[in-house]
């Protein structure tokens, strides 16, 4: 009841409904990020913020799996364009 109180409010009913659920993820993260140690807060930042963005369809899901799960079968390395960056870490970067 506080939360729904505690929002912004707003004649409009979309943008009511928007303030509602802003209010309620915020609350939702300040009380987590209570009970978390301060390593893991920005762990749980960003799987917070990729479940919004999943949400509102605003994330690709084949970007999110390439994003945890990186390139998957045979990659074709180029050559190394620079010369500051040594010959046997080249390819780990381009992957």
């Amino acid at each position: 009841m506080l939360g729904v109180e505690s929002a912004p409010t707003n004649p409009s009913i979309e943008i009511r409904l928007k303030n509602i659920n802003n209010y309620f993820t915020l609350l939702l993260y300040e009380n987590v990020c209570r009970s978390l140690f301060e390593k893991h807060k920005l762990l749980f930042s960003l799987m917070l913020c990729q479940r919004i963005l999943a949400s509102r369809n605003e994330i690709d899901p084949q970007e999110w799996r390439y994003f945890l799960a990186g390139p998957t079968g045979e990659i074709k390395i180029v050559p190394n364009p620079t010369s500051w960056i040594a010959a046997n870490s080249w390819p780990e970067i381009y992957r």
